[in-house]
């Protein structure tokens, strides 16, 4: 199970903190301690929003042949975020997989 850790045991891992400015801003803390879970969950939801609104965006396209541009102008602030969650995403991920071994 995933433990709450201080920042300095997170360092004290080798691991920058935060390495990515959304790990920041999604980040969890109880008790001065990140809530590596919590966080990761938190940012999971937003994820699966933005592939959400990918999707439909995909879907929209397909059905009527329209340009991306035509029906909204945040299909590339989706993608990005999707992507940068993705990559903070992993990097919690390997925090927890240091933690667990």
């Amino acid at each position: 199970m995933i433990r709450k850790l201080s920042i300095d045991t997170i360092q004290t891992l080798e691991f920058e903190w935060p390495r990515y400015a959304l790990i920041k801003e999604y980040c969890v803390i109880e008790d001065d301690k990140v809530d590596l879970s919590a966080t990761r969950e938190k940012m999971r939801s937003s994820q699966a929003f933005y592939q959400k609104q990918l999707n439909e965006a995909f879907a929209f396209k397909r059905q009527t042949g329209a340009d991306y541009t035509d029906f909204t102008d945040r299909y590339d602030d989706y993608a990005r975020m999707h992507r940068e969650l993705g990559a903070a995403i992993a990097y919690i991920e390997k925090i927890i997989a240091a933690v667990e071994a």
